[in-house]
């Protein structure tokens, strides 16, 4: 018996109403909530910056699995029990820039745990209760859009000769916004296919200050 994972990550259905009651009557559907990945992902261009300048910048790269939902079986199956009961009546965090495809279009990705950051590694143990990565043994899955909301975590601290300046800024997500202002760590997320269910991530964060500021080298 086929095993489908259509039913993950999807919001809860809402109750119909009586077909029996005038279409007058009825209560329109409400829209979908905003995923999480949308909320977060970028809301800058360059051209927003330019009253700005980079400091601390840095990149990371990371490489992983990813599949839709339509292609997850047979190829998942050892893991679909328990990302079944970890998805349960959770709403999808978005694929890349937070987009919700719905359907067997959701996309997941899977990489080895010990693969994430450290920082990444840490904010999931503080956080245990935590509903968009699933951790199993060795194993983690998310969607793409999990990233945006701790985007920063993703990133290596960037090496600078005035440690001080840059320590710990990505660690605290308080740092972080979507939106560019005075002080705030912004970040981007880019991606790439390398072949059948294989991408490369790369991650960009970097924190901004008032044009009156030094420049910093990129």
């Amino acid at each position: 018996m086929r095993f489908t994972l259509l039913p993950l990550l999807a919001a809860a259905a809402l109750a119909s109403s009586d077909s029996s009651a005038p279409a007058s009557e009825e209560s329109p559907k409400p829209a979908d909530p905003t995923p999480a990945g949308e909320i977060w992902a970028a809301k800058w261009t360059d051209a927003d910056l330019t009253s700005y300048t980079k400091h601390c910048a840095s990149s990371s790269t990371l490489k992983a699995q990813i599949y839709t939902l339509g292609e997850m079986y047979p190829t998942l199956k050892e893991w679909a029990p328990q990302l079944k009961v970890f998805y349960n009546k959770q709403l999808y965090p978005g694929s890349w820039e937070g987009k919700d495809a719905h359907g067997e279009g959701r996309e997941l990705l899977k990489m080895a745990y010990e693969e994430l950051p450290f920082a990444v590694r840490e904010w999931l143990t503080k956080n245990p209760k935590q509903r968009h990565f699933s951790v199993q043994d060795d194993i983690v899955f998310f969607a793409p859009g999990a990233i945006y909301p701790i985007l920063p975590l993703f990133v290596e601290e960037p090496e600078s000769d005035k440690i001080s300046d840059c320590e710990g800024l990505y660690e605290d997500l308080e740092n972080y916004s979507a939106e560019p202002k005075e002080g705030v760590v912004l970040g981007k997320v880019a991606h790439k296919t390398l072949g059948k269910n294989e991408v490369e991530i790369t991650l960009n964060a970097f924190q901004i200050k008032g044009a009156a500021g030094s420049k910093d080298e990129l």
